[in-house]
């Protein structure tokens, strides 16, 4: 098996509507809600091949509760550094292509999962012709080890098959590390290399899996926002963070923001418009341009934190810092009011509201424009 190959995709294409993929969330700390989990060590869903599992309680939303018959969890447990990249549509094509035939043949997230995270490493979701010695596709598979032929192996569902054929071989694949699992599969020059893409394949399966599926980190509680981390946001925008952070304040109280989450979180950085249409699909562009954390449930202050509302819109939040958000609606005394309130970001999953926490991304607004009006 070849080891890394370098080079991802610098540009981001952010055409999602050719790429039809639906959406993942993250789960907080607590809550019917949610399903993050504060256990170390990953859960295993069913015997591994009985598809995803339940996937915790509904939403409640606006007063609105939802059912949670269509939850799905996609387990995670990131091990050291993790990598980031920006993904061209072609490339989530694969990965969305790899993640499809995991559900076809009723494996459970986790397995999709691993596949994502191995070609991620092996040939950054490109199906390759060529690679170290005869390895090819996605995979980076070898004729001469009996995996298939070339024209096999270049083709995504194929090779992804055989991928599962001896992943589901490897005895406790769900629960071990995935670095341990993938190198068992691979038997690749770098054994290591494959756990820095687990939270990343996480994301991008979440997107193709379903609708609501929802990531669980099993070592990732909710900070106590006493130790927020220190990020400088390599994003440009009208105003900092810190000037966001202070605009959002002032605009507390405020109303008329009903339904337009983005809209405000894109003002208090000093934009009219975000450039996004829903909090969902800036997720999801955030997402492939390797700006979100999934599942991180530790944000800096100036962070924008996004939630599943059991809705296509979503919800995005303004993270001020000591576990305190700028959010419109949360608070209103009637439907329709759009008040700007400071709450606990546990308002937004297991208070007022019960939403599934996405995870948390640099405040960056692909296609913004305009000057804030406030």
């Amino acid at each position: 098996m070849k080891g890394a190959v370098g080079g991802l995709a610098a540009a981001l294409v952010v055409v999602f509507a050719v790429l039809a993929l639906p959406l993942f969330v993250v789960a907080e700390a607590t809550g019917t809600a949610n399903a993050q989990t504060c256990t170390s060590g990953l859960q295993p869903v069913g015997t591994g091949q009985q598809g995803a599992g339940a996937g915790g309680g509904g939403t409640v939303f606006e007063g609105t509760t939802r059912p949670g018959d269509g939850q799905v969890i996609v387990p995670l447990d990131p091990q050291g550094p993790q990598a980031t990249a920006t993904w061209s549509p072609s490339q989530l094509r694969n990965a969305a292509t790899i993640t499809n035939v995991a559900r076809t043949r009723s494996l459970s997230p986790r397995a999709a999962v691993i596949a994502v995270a191995v070609a991620m490493q092996e040939s950054s979701l490109n199906n390759i012709d060529s690679g170290n010695l005869d390895s090819v596709g996605l995979f980076q598979q070898r004729p001469s080890q009996g995996w298939g032929t070339v024209a096999q192996l270049t083709d995504p569902v194929y090779a992804s098959n055989k991928f599962y054929d001896a992943l589901v071989k490897v005895p406790s694949w769900q629960t071990g590390a995935l670095s341990v699992v993938a190198q068992a599969v691979q038997r690749s020059g770098f054994p290591y290399a494959y756990a820095k893409w687990e939270r990343a394949a996480g994301a991008v399966v979440s997107m193709t899996w379903g609708t609501s599926a929802v990531t669980s980190i099993s070592t990732g509680c909710a900070s106590t926002g006493a130790n927020d981390p220190v990020v400088n946001f390599n994003v440009k925008n009208p105003r900092t963070a810190a000037q966001a952070i202070a605009a959002a304040r002032k605009e507390a109280g405020t109303t008329g923001w009903y339904r337009r989450c983005d809209n405000f979180v894109a003002q208090s950085y000093g934009w009219f418009y975000s450039g996004s249409d829903t909090a969902n699909e800036h997720w999801q562009r955030l997402v492939a341009a390797g700006l979100a954390h999934p599942g991180d449930s530790n944000p800096p202050a100036g962070a924008l934190l996004f939630y599943d509302s059991g809705e296509p819109a979503g919800h995005v939040a303004l993270y001020l810092g000591g576990d305190m958000v700028a959010s419109n609606d949360v608070l209103d005394s009637y439907k329709g009011e759009g008040m700007i309130a400071i709450v606990h970001r546990s308002d937004i999953t297991n208070g007022h509201w019960r939403l599934r926490y996405r995870g948390w991304a640099a405040p960056s607004f692909p296609s913004a424009g305009g000057a804030a009006t406030f």
